[in-house]
């Protein structure tokens, strides 16, 4: 625990997140990286159903790393609109044959779909994340005290 901040999970698994609501109970869809994880999120048919339900309500939707491709599996099933997205370079291929804008930024936020490369971006993720939910100030007021580098 730091600063007297405790995370605690709404739900402990996604067998007990509410998926006919969840899009309308919730702000932001995010969708952690790693290659098992984003190959388990393509195979699930209710993963890729809650994509396509917060990009239908106009939800904000977030992955890192490899769980882009959880973005275009989803766009494939449930016929969503293709943006420019980042991702981790094992998958970059993979998103552009399927027809997508890639860009090998750290960030890239295009149509309320925030996409990041992988571990070594994650805190701009976060904060780029809280920046859309909650606005530039509260953004700078928890990304000012964590000393940043402005470019790596």
């Amino acid at each position: 625990m730091s600063r007297n901040v405790r995370i605690v999970p709404d739900h402990p698994n996604l067998s007990s997140v509410p998926l006919q609501t969840a899009h309308e109970d919730f702000d932001v869809l995010i969708l952690p990286g790693g290659a098992p994880g984003a190959k388990a999120f393509c195979g699930s048919d209710a993963v890729l159903e809650l994509i396509s339900k917060f990009q239908k309500a106009g939800k904000w939707v977030a992955a890192i790393c490899a769980a882009t491709t959880a973005l275009v599996a989803s766009t494939k099933k449930f016929e969503g609109a293709k943006t420019t997205v980042t991702s981790h370079p094992s998958v970059a291929e993979e998103i552009k044959q399927a027809g997508w804008e890639y860009s090998e930024d750290r960030i890239v936020v295009d149509d309320k779909i925030v996409t990041s490369r992988g571990p070594g971006t994650a805190i701009l993720f976060a904060l780029t994340i809280v920046e859309a939910i909650c606005g530039k100030e509260k953004r700078d007021e928890i990304g000012g005290p964590m000393m940043l580098a402005e470019k790596l």
